[in-house]
């Protein structure tokens, strides 16, 4: 039997027109067997009344009109007939019911047919197989719903295609082969690959079933198809994944193996084969033919105990490698277990641990070496553990701090032996490795029970960042040495300065006399003419008053004059307070006031608003801006003056030929630093000088020491400072230093 998807179905646009026409029919048959008086079966036509409604599909539909048609028969028959009636009418009404009934009687026994047909459409397209029957020449005479989905055509596009042609069937043996296979055994089982038609590819998995006719002629063939796209490929990603754990496996730097429950090997990987050593023949004889004489003993024995309690293996042994000798090997495995707990496999891998056996004999001597070492260089280490505390010494550390080995290192024994005003520096410190500071960076002193002090740099790093515990290794070196040579260094430098400071007071002689000759003069000045206020016949004592007060206003300048200089010349140790680096540029041009007149230096000045406010020493800081101003002056020593014939453009080709001008002024830059330039309009300096400048006894003047930079350099950096030139050679130079601004730190340093 051979059947279409959608046969017996009608739509409800296609059922009204029936209706409509089945009533125009009945109507014109009645008319035409009632009011005319024709003597045929006329009332025989009201079977294609009939047939068109039970063609709607509905039963009771069919069933109403049938009944219809008998009674307009009847009324029809009677209407056209008087009371007699006569044989031949009452044999063709006779025929004419008849008719209808069988008619009726077939139409609703087709429907009937059709509906249990229907249902069973509608039961195969409830499965997600995908269901096509197609006929001996291969075109498609059902497909149901799950062949819409699988391939992507509708029935009614599908229907009457070749099946083969419209999916692009293929498949390992050739189609008239596989349709040859299907016709002589009745049914076929494999693999198709067909094409949907969105152009993408699916794998089905198809069964053929031939369907023959009474007489065994093949009539039908009917194919479920399964869609198996998605299962290949995670069957080809298994196999891709499989050979690469393979591979994976295969490329371990070690001897990887796995054993049955009770011990036997029944895999071992390539690691295996280059050793010469395969299962054939040995099975789990293996192990005595490749762990050393002396080491199998002991490696049989805890092999036996893992398999007997379940518990992990682990053995150190020797294993003989293709070339006849023997490495140090770590053998170790772990249980497989299924879900009631019970042993399945075992899985181990053997690593070549002969370099870190030679490591540890390396690391055993190399920890004499270091303990030497740390004895040589007075450097010990020290490791710990927080916040438990606990610690670990190096022979060393337990020297520095003068204790016997026997004692237990901990931090009580550190702040017992750190120096009273260090304390907080040291609790500072170790509670930064509390918090899991990355590093740990301190200077302090010790205090022996004999009163020595010693000064130690401890510097420390975070070891494992990740681990539950806080975990530091550092390195704790003993600096006295160091500390006292510095110390003395700085002594040195110190009075270095201090002869610098009084050789430019020599130089500085006569600016300093003609600033305190001014002011004494002035008093002179100031006095004669309050004494003649006085003598006049009437004094003016307003007069007097205002003369008097010019002297003591001249008198406390030549004080400050006098007092500036001696604070110069004075040999101390430097000091700590918050100064307005405004008032050190005025009071240290003051000082050269007179230099820079007599050689006629056009000064210009600028000062940052509000002024910046550094902490350090007066007389140092006082020091380096003289300094600069000194080697400006002297660089504009060659320098011509300007003169007014010549034009902008002569001044360009002439470097001598410019104005001596220099200028000074502070500034506040990023943020927190306060900036003291001094430009020159000078010879400058050559690209090569730039980067000596600031080095010690480095000089381009012909009578210089050059010491006076390379203090500078040392006096900012002592601030917390940087000092630097810029220039360019022929074009001037512009010396700057710039010292952090005051945060409120300065008394406390005091």
């Amino acid at each position: 039997m051979m059947f279409r998807q959608g046969a017996g179905m009608t739509s409800p646009r296609d059922a009204r027109v029936l209706f409509a026409l089945a009533a125009v029919v009945g109507l014109i048959v009645f008319v035409i067997d009632a009011l005319t008086p024709l003597d045929i079966a006329i009332a025989v036509l009201y079977v294609v009344v009939v047939l068109l409604v039970a063609s709607t599909g509905s039963r009771q539909a069919a069933v109403a009109t049938a009944c219809t048609c008998v009674v307009l028969t009847l009324v029809a028959f009677m209407m056209s007939h008087d009371e007699n009636y006569s044989g031949g009418s009452i044999a063709r009404c006779v025929v004419s019911l008849l008719a209808i009934g069988t008619t009726s009687f077939l139409a609703l026994r087709n429907q009937a047919t059709t509906a249990r047909l229907q249902e069973q459409i509608q039961l195969l397209n409830l499965t997600h197989d995908a269901i096509v029957a197609y006929d001996m020449s291969d075109r498609i005479t059902f497909w149901n719903q799950g062949a819409e989905e699988l391939y992507g055509w509708s029935a009614s596009k599908a229907i009457g295609q070749p099946i083969h042609e419209l999916t692009r069937t293929t498949s390992s043996i050739p189609v008239d082969e596989l349709r040859d296979e299907v016709v002589r055994n009745g049914r076929w089982e494999g693999e198709l690959q067909r094409v949907r038609s969105d152009g993408s590819t699916v794998i089905v998995s198809s069964r053929f079933a031939l369907w023959r006719d009474d007489k065994g002629r093949p009539r039908a063939v009917l194919a479920t198809n399964n869609d198996i796209t998605v299962r290949k490929r995670m069957e080809g990603e298994l196999q891709r994944q499989q050979e690469e754990l393979r591979a994976t496996i295969d490329a371990i730097p070690g001897m990887v193996w796995s054993s049955s429950r009770d011990g036997e090997l029944s895999y071992t990987n390539r690691r295996w084969n280059e050793l010469g050593i395969t299962l054939t023949g040995n099975s789990g004889d293996v192990w005595t033919s490749i762990v050393h004489p002396d080491d199998w003993p002991a490696m049989h024995a805890a092999w036996r105990g893992a398999i007997a309690t379940g518990k992990p293996f682990e053995n150190v042994s020797r294993v003989r490698q293709s070339n006849g000798a023997y490495r140090w090997m770590h053998i170790g495995a772990e249980p497989l277990r299924d879900q009631d707990g019970r042993i399945l496999r075992w899985y181990g891998v053997n690593t070549d641990i002969e370099e870190r056996k030679q490591a540890e004999q390396a690391l055993e001597r190399s920890e004499a070496f270091l303990s030497d070492a740390q004895r040589l260089s007075r450097t010990g280490s020290i490791a710990t553990r927080l916040p438990a505390g606990d610690m670990w010494w190096s022979d060393e550390v337990y020297r520095i701090f003068e204790y016997s080995p026997d004692y237990m290192p901990g931090m009580q024994l550190i702040l017992a032996r750190t120096h009273p005003d260090d304390l907080p520096l040291v609790r500072e410190a170790y509670e930064a490795g509390l918090s899991g500071s990355p590093y740990v960076d301190v200077e302090h002193r010790l205090q022996m029970p004999d009163g020595r002090i010693k000064y130690v740099h401890y510097v420390a790093h975070l070891a494992v960042p990740q681990s539950a515990n806080i975990e530091y290794v550092g390195a704790l070196m003993d600096v006295t040495e160091r500390q006292l040579a510095q110390d003395a260094l700085d002594r040195s430098t110190a009075e270095l300065a201090h002869v610098t400071r009084v050789t430019m007071l020599g130089e500085l002689a006569a600016s300093i006399a003609h600033e305190v000759t001014q002011p004494l003069a002035a008093i002179v000045t100031a006095g004669d003419a309050a004494s003649r206020w006085l003598n006049r016949a009437k004094p003016d004592l307003g007069e007097v008053g205002q003369s008097i007060g010019q002297m003591v206003r001249d008198a406390k300048r030549a004080s400050d004059v006098i007092r500036q200089i001696r604070s110069m010349a004075q040999k101390r140790d430097p000091g700590q307070a918050v100064l307005d680096l405004n008032g050190i540029v005025r009071e240290s041009i003051e000082l050269v006031r007179r230099e820079l007149d007599a050689a006629r230096i056009e000064l210009e000045t600028g000062f940052a608003e509000p002024p910046p406010l550094v902490c350090g020493d007066r007389v140092q800081l006082q020091q380096v801006v003289i300094n600069l101003v000194m080697n400006g002056v002297q660089a504009m020593a060659n320098v011509k003056e300007k003169t007014q014939e010549q034009t902008r453009e002569q001044t360009r080709q002439q470097p001598r030929g410019r104005a001596r001008r220099m200028r000074i002024a502070t500034s506040r830059v990023e943020g927190d630093y306060g900036q003291v330039a001094v430009e020159d309009s000078g010879t400058g300096i050559s690209e090569e000088n730039v980067g000596r400048l600031f080095n010690a006894f480095f000089t381009t003047k012909t009578d210089g020491m050059g010491m006076g930079l390379s203090i500078c350099r040392s006096i900012v950096e002592a601030h917390g400072g940087r000092i630097w030139a810029e220039s360019q050679e022929g074009q001037g130079a512009t010396m700057q230093f710039v010292l952090p601004i005051d945060k409120g730190t300065c008394d406390e340093q005091r």
